[in-house]
């Protein structure tokens, strides 16, 4: 498909204003931008970008997509496999509807259910975003998300691993059954009676292990990491993308930002801001789980991190019922609101530093990159609210193919 798009404002993911270009896409890339000769656009679909603003396509680098809609607390973990592929099909077509054009998978339930579905949108066979399909979370016995239960039996939605070898092991199994991404729990986390986010879990030597076996067979490792000792196990086993960070301490800023050209952070900001603003849980239940005071330490955190020029990545655990799959721009005001980021830098977040995360060359509006790309009705660099309204995206191209433009039939 050749397309044509003309009379927007584009912002390329990096400049500090858009500007007048059109933008020619043939091939699934960006062929040309600027003033393009007439007789380059021969044949193209034109369109109209008059009053709205191009940008790339957005990445969920935290992405829950084999989730239901959460209501229980081992309601992933009662989900069969059969469901959870579906629910993870469905949800893939929920955030490209909303803007997303890449996800980086955040653990999943079942081994193979990002895997297949990954596969199928390759494929062409359905639609969805660029997906960086994950191992469920390798977690220690005892650790979050191994939720087994001495007195009766449960299949957890989890790898547990306890040892260098299990752990090696597990990555292996990981590899063979095709994902693109080793997803560890290092700490716990305040929202669970235990491990607390200020426990780490994972012994060094088992962090070190899964360094190992990435490393060897070129899998990146998305580390869950509250507590300040888990970051820094993490970084030292060669983690690349580091989630939470709340508590992190001087060693560990000093050591994210000494890794800077390697790493991301996904803050997960949006997970505070639902519980507090949107979830069910009364005053008591909150205060319980601390939530406010880890709010705080993250707020601290990724402010720290973003003037130490640590590159950020947005993602906020969605995926439950009170911030659904599909709510997940949020994260980009919210990194305005909470963060102290500017709208651009936000943006830039949304973009440009989750398609770097995902190596794939998306991310940025540039001839030869790929074209992964929204039409956004108005200025989100003066509005990054807009992108959290659905009815504002007005044209979503993945890999060249529109998804939505006006007149295309849904």
């Amino acid at each position: 498909m050749k397309l044509l798009i003309a009379g927007a404002k584009v912002w390329d993911g990096l400049a500090d204003a858009a500007f007048a270009a059109d933008v020619l896409i043939e091939h699934g890339a960006i062929v040309a931008l600027g003033t393009i000769p007439a007789g380059w656009c021969e044949g193209a679909r034109r369109i109209d970008g008059a009053g709205a603003t191009l940008i790339p396509g957005m990445v969920d680098a935290h992405g829950h997509l084999s989730f239901p809609v959460v209501t229980y607390a081992y309601q992933i973990e009662d989900t069969p496999p059969e469901e959870t592929v579906l629910i993870t099909m469905h949800n893939v077509r929920t955030l490209l509807d909303a803007g997303f054009t890449g996800v980086v998978g955040a653990g999943s339930p079942k081994l193979r259910s990002e895997v297949v579905i990954r596969n199928e949108i390759e494929a062409g066979r359905i639609p969805g975003p660029r997906l960086m399909a994950s191992t469920p979370t390798l977690t220690a016995t005892g650790g979050l998300n191994d939720t087994t239960q001495f007195h009766q039996g449960r299949d957890v939605a989890a790898m547990v691993v306890d040892g260098p070898e299990a752990c090696r092991r597990a990555v292996r199994i990981g590899y063979r059954e095709g994902v693109d991404i080793v997803k560890v729990n290092v700490s716990g986390d305040d929202f669970f009676p235990r491990p607390s986010g200020r426990t780490t879990t994972l012994a060094e030597d088992e962090m070190q292990a899964i360094g190992e076996a990435a490393a060897a067979l070129g899998l990146p490792i998305s580390a869950h990491a509250r507590s300040a000792e888990s970051i820094k196990r993490a970084l030292r086993a060669g983690a690349t993308l580091i989630n939470h960070a709340d508590f992190a301490d001087q060693e560990a800023l000093d050591m994210l930002e000494a890794a800077r050209d390697r790493v991301f952070v996904a803050p997960t900001i949006g997970y505070y801001h639902s519980l507090l603003h949107d979830s069910p849980f009364d005053r008591a239940t909150l205060d319980r789980m601390g939530v406010e005071a880890a709010m705080a330490a993250n707020i601290e955190t990724h402010g720290a991190l973003r003037r130490r020029g640590v590159r950020a990545v947005i993602g906020g655990d969605y995926g439950l019922a009170w911030q659904p799959n599909g709510t997940n721009a949020r994260d980009v005001e919210h990194f305005v609101t909470y963060l102290g980021y500017s709208p651009r830098e936000a943006l830039t977040a949304a973009t440009l530093h989750g398609g770097d995360l995902m190596g794939q060359g998306a991310g940025r509006i540039a001839e030869g990159a790929p074209a992964d790309l929204l039409l956004v009705e108005g200025d989100p660099l003066a509005d990054p609210g807009l992108l959290a309204q659905h009815d504002r995206l007005l044209a979503i191209v993945r890999g060249g193919l529109l998804h939505k433009a006006p007149g295309l039939a849904a």
